[in-house]
């Protein structure tokens, strides 16, 4: 089996660490050991023992993870991050020669990984001239007798944009009627400006997540798969063939603080990204001679739309070569003209990274 080169992942592996100014990457700072000590009061006992396994899942995430998704114990797959969750969902529903409806543009792994495995992609496009929104009165055309999954990200990544849920349970009750699942992952979901319910609970959705991005915890590496029963005993076999079990003190450190503190982490997040949030909204206002743009509906990334008549590549090896400026170039999100562009790190930090990229641009223009 080929495994298909992730564009994204490579242009942030290569350039990252000579970057002077990073708005690409798609996480919120870090929590620290004495955060962490001080939130939840809870240390390893003195006996833990370390080479301890859940081939299942710690007992202690699901026990959080329940009231966070009004679900059973058996509706949750515990998993190394979100990447892994999907790659279960995907490996457990299609099969060599099903198709997968996915919007674009979107997370490259969401259609790569299901292709690698022998799936067929159908593009659901969400127009920018339309605020990214979902497009309901195309789905129908585009399912087949083939069609086994709809594949989701919400918030939407790249956009921000909020997918509401009577908007999910139009799709999940058009997907019924076909017998098609729905996977809807929301790895940003808790980063909604506005709070915001999970998709899970409506027929045939499925949901993915971790605390990877707007918690903070990305060292964790903890994430979830919440499904109906049969689903999510598939997806655990399939798991055997992938990490088997994972990290079990990741998970009972993350169901300590989602237990204690998971309302103080969304806060800690939301002062971040409303306040650079703002900062950004302010800048794009007074340079729309650069980009036009689709606010986000929360999280810590959008993708703004330029102006210049370059590949979106090159633009952004100008700015890196230039100003050692990082942002991610629309084609790895399979739209062209423009950018995915993060906020989630501090606001002095972002104010300095925009003026690079003010500078950038005028360089460009005058070329």
């Amino acid at each position: 089996m080929h495994a298909p080169r992730i564009d994204l992942f490579e242009w942030l592996l290569q350039n990252a660490p000579h970057a002077t100014y990073n708005l690409a990457f798609s996480n919120i700072n870090g929590v620290t050991v004495k955060e962490y000590e001080a939130l939840t009061h809870y240390s390893f006992p003195g006996d833990f023992d370390f080479g301890s396994n859940a081939q299942y899942g710690a007992v202690e995430l699901k026990r959080t993870l329940c009231p966070m998704y009004n679900c059973a114990p058996e509706n949750i797959v515990t998993t190394t991050g979100t990447s892994e969750a999907n790659f279960l969902v995907f490996s457990s529903l299609l099969n060599q020669g099903d198709e997968f409806i996915v919007e674009q543009p979107g997370y490259q792994p969401m259609w790569l990984t299901p292709e690698m495995l022998g799936a067929r992609r159908i593009n659901w496009p969400r127009k920018f001239e339309n605020k990214f929104n979902i497009d309901l009165e195309t789905l129908n055309n585009l399912i087949t007798e083939k069609t086994k999954l709809i594949v989701l990200t919400n918030l939407h990544n790249p956009s921000g944009v909020f997918i509401h849920q009577n908007s999910i349970k139009a799709i999940a009750k058009i997907a019924a009627d076909h017998d098609v699942n729905v996977l809807v992952d929301e790895i940003y979901l808790d980063g909604s400006f506005v709070s915001q319910s999970s998709s899970f609970g409506i027929p045939n959705v499925i949901v993915t997540s971790s605390t990877t991005k707007i918690y903070g915890l990305g060292g964790f590496h903890t994430g979830w798969i919440i499904a109906s029963q049969e689903i999510a005993m598939n997806c655990q076999r399939h798991k055997a063939h992938s990490t088997g079990a994972a990290s079990y003190t990741s998970e009972i450190m993350t169901a300590y603080i989602l237990r204690d503190a998971r309302e103080y982490l969304i806060k800690r997040f939301q002062k971040t990204a409303k306040a650079n949030f703002d900062l950004l909204k302010k800048w794009m206002n007074h340079h729309k001679e650069f980009f036009e743009w689709v606010e986000p509906d929360g999280g810590i990334v959008c993708f703004p739309k330029y102006m210049m008549n370059i590949p979106s590549v090159d633009f952004c090896k100008h700015l890196f070569d230039t100003q050692k400026l990082l942002v991610n170039p629309g084609v790895y999100f399979n739209q062209e003209g423009f950018i995915r562009l993060s906020y989630g790190c501090n606001e002095l930090s972002l104010q300095n990274a925009l003026d690079a990229l003010e500078k950038g641009l005028q360089n460009l223009q005058s070329y």
